[in-house]
Formats: C-alpha cells, sequence, structure tokens
C-alpha cells in the first residue's frame, strides 16, 4: 500500500490528549480522508484489510472506502464494505463500517441480503447502524425486512431509525405502518414518521429506483 495511504490511516488512528477534537491529528486527518475519490485505493485497502489491522486501523480503512464510495457513488464500495461486515468481529468497528453504507447508493446489483441478520443483533449499536446502512438501497426485500422491524419491535430508536431509513427508499407499501406511528405518544416517533410518509408521497409512492434522482443510483 502507498505509503501516503498508511501514514493517513495512522494518523487517523492517533490518539492525543487536546482541548478541542476540532485540533487533533486525527479529526484533520478525518476531513481530508473524506475527500478521497480514488478508486484503486480501494484495492490497497482490500490487500491492507487482508493483513487483519487492528480493529482502529479496519474502521480507518472502512471509513475511507466509505467516503470514496459517496464520492464516486460507487456500488463496488458498498460490495467490499458488505463483505467485510461479515467478517468484522469488533462492534464499534462494524458499527462504523454500516454507517459508512448508508452513504453509498445501492442498486439492485447489490446484493444487501447479507446485512439482514445484522438488523435483529442484540446489540443495540449494531442493529441501528444496520437499519441505517441500507438507505440508499433499491431492494424491496430490504424495504419489507424495515416492516418486519416496525412490526415487531419494541425499541423506540429501532423505530425512528426504520422511519429514517424508509424516508429514502419507503414505498406506497410503508405507509399503513407509518400512519400506525403517527398514533404514537412519543414526539420522535410520530415527526419521524411523518417526515417519511411525506417523503413518500412526494416520490408519488415509488421505490428511490424509480424515483426521479433514482438514475443516479446505478453509477460506479
Amino acid at each position: 500500500m502507498r505509503q501516503e495511504l498508511l501514514e493517513l490511516i495512522q494518523r487517523m488512528t492517533a490518539q492525543q490528549d487536546v482541548v478541542s477534537s476540532d485540533d487533533s491529528i486525527s479529526w484533520q486527518a478525518h476531513r481530508e480522508a473524506e475527500l478521497l475519490a480514488d478508486m484503486p485505493l480501494v484495492d490497497e485497502l482490500d490487500a491492507y484489510l487482508g493483513q487483519k489491522p487492528q480493529k482502529e486501523q479496519r474502521s480507518a480503512a472502512y471509513f475511507i472506502i466509505g467516503k470514496i464510495g459517496k464520492n464516486r457513488l460507487s456500488s463496488e464500495c458498498a460490495l467490499r464494505l458488505i463483505e467485510y461486515s461479515s467478517k468484522e468481529s469488533d462492534q464499534y468497528a462494524l458499527a462504523s463500517l454500516l454507517e459508512r453504507l448508508a452513504d453509498i447508493p445501492k442498486p439492485e446489483s447489490v446484493d444487501v441480503r447479507p446485512l439482514f441478520p445484522l438488523l435483529k443483533d442484540k446489540r443495540r449499536l449494531i442493529r441501528h447502524s444496520a437499519i441505517q446502512s441500507l438507505k440508499g438501497c433499491t431492494s424491496l426485500d430490504a424495504e419489507e425486512k424495515l416492516l418486519e422491524i416496525l412490526a415487531t419491535t419494541s425499541d423506540t430508536y429501532d423505530v425512528i431509525y426504520c422511519h429514517a431509513t424508509l424516508n429514502q427508499i419507503g414505498t406506497h407499501k410503508a405507509l399503513p405502518a407509518l400512519t400506525q406511528s403517527l398514533k404514537s405518544r412519543k414526539r420522535d416517533v410520530k415527526a419521524s414518521a411523518q417526515a417519511a410518509i411525506e417523503a413518500i408521497e412526494a416520490r408519488g409512492g415509488r421505490s428511490v429506483a424509480d424515483s426521479d434522482d433514482g438514475s443516479a443510483l446505478g453509477r460506479s
């Protein structure tokens, strides 16, 4: 792996005692990583992850791949992160990976089914991050999984995160469940449901893939 990329990961994972995180080497390195869009870096990071670095370094590598995927609208980056998700054992590294996935378009060519078991993970951090990872996904199966969660969960944040994801990918099928959530006494549940309903209605009840901006999702 090129030296500058290795040094970037080292800076991203540097530990410092600073008054403000904005002054830290790590914070500055993360802001630098957010701008990357060079696809060949993904192969280098893949080889680096194959060497089984420490969890902090793995998280940094996932972060970079995620940002490249976001900047390039790359389904290839989504595929790589989904592959890593089944191998990652540390919950914080896995949560970071899933959060990066949320920013990357996932057209039908991207198989998101490996993420589905994580939607029922006993660890709330993983479960909530997995729900969010389905944003930008065109799979109707993903919507069905979110509706299953809404029908069975007692966790308020499960519900809110499902609403937020359906806000982006939901179709008319989600409207009955979202309408039911409007009866909740919890303000955030009602507000997130209302926002999702309005977003779906603005799309005419269509999936993201069929919406006016859906053409971008196939780009890589």
